[in-house]
C-alpha cells in the first residue's frame, strides 16, 4: 500500500488555563510523516485572538518561520510566548492561537495542516473597568 505523503502539525499550550499577567508558552511541532524529504516547510501564523476578537502578538518568538528542507521522520519545535493582559482578562473566554504548516514533496505535491490551540482564561475575582473601578465578582 502507498503511504499518503503527510506533514503534521501539533500546537498547544503549556497551560490549560490562564489568569491575568501568566506567560503561556506556545509550541508548534512541526513532523514529517511522509517517508520522503519535504522542501519548502514552513509555518504559518494564521490567527491570535482573543474573546473580543483583538488581533494579539506574540511577546516572543522565532524571527523566521521557513524551515527549509525536512528529512522524512524528522520533528523541530518552534515555541512562541505571550503575557495574558487586563484586556484579554475584560474579555474574559479564551485566546486561540491559529497556525498551520505548509511543505512541498520532491514530485510537487503541496502539504498542508492546521491546529488551533485554545487557552481559557480563569475567572478573575473580580473586574477592572475600562475607567479604572473595580467590580468584585460573586463567590459560588
Amino acid at each position: 500500500m502507498r503511504q499518503i505523503p503527510a506533514v503534521r502539525l501539533v500546537h498547544y499550550a503549556d497551560k490549560t488555563t490562564a489568569a491575568l499577567h501568566e506567560t503561556l508558552s506556545y509550541s508548534a511541532w512541526i513532523i514529517n510523516e511522509s517517508g520522503e524529504e519535504l522542501s519548502e516547510v514552513t509555518l504559518v501564523l494564521r490567527s491570535f485572538t482573543n474573546a473580543g476578537m483583538e488581533d494579539l502578538q506574540y511577546a516572543t518568538g522565532p524571527s523566521i518561520l521557513s524551515i527549509g528542507p525536512m528529512p522524512a521522520g524528522a520533528e523541530t519545535e518552534l515555541v512562541f510566548t505571550y503575557v495574558v493582559t487586563e484586556n484579554d482578562q475584560c474579555h474574559a473566554g479564551e485566546l486561540i492561537s491559529a497556525m498551520a504548516v505548509q511543505a512541498v514533496t520532491a514530485s510537487g505535491t503541496k502539504l498542508w495542516d492546521e491546529h488551533d490551540a485554545i487557552t481559557p482564561l480563569a475567572c478573575p475575582d473580580s473586574i477592572v473597568h475600562p475607567l479604572g473601578t473595580r467590580t468584585s465578582l460573586p463567590t459560588p
